[in-house]
């Protein structure tokens, strides 16, 4: 796994135009990345969602299986880079682990700060939907990323190598693969 992490954080520095320090930076630790802008402006909502969903599609070309959150609020980091704290921090990582399934999220906040901009996450590949798969926080304000990312009428390339996933993975976490496919399956959007 490590070699397909370094392959997928170095894609994340060549595919993400706006990757560079000061304006997105991210760490890494144990099996989690945490990916941050320095304010929660407009500007960086776009980078930090773009950014996004090209890691969540790298990580699932690479056969890492995760789940994410975007949350808008404060995060502190020590200045050895190994303890971060913060509402942002916490709810990003809250609603990260609430999610029973691959997938990406905007959390209740990030939702509400788009919007307060005038920008709709619904034109970034962001839906609302009732099959999010949530323990805790079902039914919250949260929108989910499609796996579209501006694809059109061509079938997603990220589906098969979701089902070859799920069918190495052990029994009991082939569900989390069936309802990632079936999400996508649903929101996917084709263009008459």
């Amino acid at each position: 796994m490590y070699v397909s992490t370094m392959k997928t954080l170095e894609y994340l520095r060549k595919k993400c135009a706006s990757y560079r320090p000061g304006h997105i930076d991210y760490c890494w630790f144990s099996d989690t990345f945490l990916m941050f802008c320095p304010d929660d402006s407009l500007q960086a909502y776009r980078i930090i969602q773009s950014a996004a969903k090209r890691f969540m599609h790298s990580c699932i070309s690479s056969r890492i299986p995760m789940r994410g959150a975007i949350a808008v609020g404060s995060l502190l980091r020590s200045p050895d880079k190994r303890s971060f704290v913060g509402k942002g921090f916490l709810e990003a990582f809250e609603y990260a682990e609430d999610q029973d399934w691959i997938g990406l999220l905007l959390t209740p906040n990030a939702v509400k700060k788009t919007e307060s901009y005038g920008s709709s996450p619904i034109h970034h590949d962001f839906v609302r939907s009732d099959i999010i798969p949530m323990r805790k926080f079902a039914g919250h304000n949260v929108l989910a990323y499609r796996f579209q990312d501006g694809a059109a009428n061509s079938p997603c390339l990220l589906l098969p190598k979701l089902h070859d996933m799920k069918m190495s993975s052990p029994e009991h976490c082939r569900d989390k693969y069936d309802r990632t496919m079936k999400f996508i399956e649903k929101h996917y959007r084709w263009l008459k």
